[in-house]
């Protein structure tokens, strides 16, 4: 079994340049890597629907349908809420049930949500915007209003400042659109489903995290990381090799 490529979809409000340091350090390690930013950033009146369409049609089918590539999901933050829409009928094991080539051979989801159906995102922290976001109902945008102090506590400078300035507003409505249904529960993903969790988070608390895992009625494989909401930026080298080993530890249950 070749090695799968490592697919990086961070979460609200950033873009897919976020995950340039993580991808590098894969690729060092010898994996191919893709990355897309969601639409929802930067674009009023789109929704999680749009977010799982676009993930599905312009990464996950082109790399898993059209090439046949196997295919490991690492979903950052609010990037669990399309991505686990989106990997409908993608599972390896389903598609070589069928005969047919390539699949997701497993997930990593890093601090992020683990919706079940019907959830929105707002009410899945807690019925209300974050202290730190800033609802602007003229441009139909949340803001972050320190972008450096909630994604980027522990990240060094320049760094720190570069990325919160690659920060922008998330659509309004992709907080209050409810999740369909959602697979990453699926008996395909038995002991192939990994929760990174970060444990000095500012934007989702720790007891946050616990409480998606909890609530997802999913059995995960949890890993705890001693940073902030962003470790492909705080500790990149240590990010990377998480993911290599959690990689080869899929790929050794087919």
């Amino acid at each position: 079994m070749s090695n799968p490529t490592i697919v990086l979809v961070p979460g609200a409000f950033h873009v897919d340049s976020a995950m340039d340091v993580l991808g590098a350090q894969l690729e060092q390690g010898g994996y191919n890597t893709r990355s897309m930013g969601l639409s929802t950033v930067n674009r009023a009146g789109l929704t999680v629907k749009d977010d799982a369409l676009a993930l599905l049609t312009e990464l996950l089918d082109p790399l898993i349908v059209k090439e046949g590539k196997d295919v490991v999901l690492y979903l950052h933050s609010y990037a669990g809420f399309p991505g686990s829409a989106a990997i409908a009928g993608l599972s390896k094991q389903e598609r070589s049930a069928k005969g047919q080539k390539g699949g997701i051979v497993g997930l990593i989801y890093q601090s992020a949500f683990c919706p079940t159906q019907g959830d929105t995102l707002l009410k899945m922290i807690g019925g209300n915007y974050a202290p730190w976001q800033d609802p602007d109902p003229k441009t139909g945008l949340v803001n972050v209003i320190d972008p450096k102090q909630t994604f980027y506590a522990d990240v060094p400078e320049p760094l720190a400042s570069e990325a919160s300035s690659q920060i922008y507003g998330q659509s309004i409505v992709s907080f209050n659109t409810p999740s369909g249904a959602v697979f990453y529960g699926a008996d395909n993903y038995t002991n192939r489903r990994v929760y990174i969790h970060t444990t000095n988070d500012q934007a989702l608390p720790p007891f946050a995290q616990d409480l998606f895992v909890a609530n997802s009625g999913a059995k995960w494989d949890v890993r705890k990381l001693d940073t902030s909401h962003s470790p492909f930026l705080s500790q990149p080298s240590e990010l990377a090799s998480l993911v290599l080993d959690i990689t080869r530890n899929f790929m050794a249950t087919y």
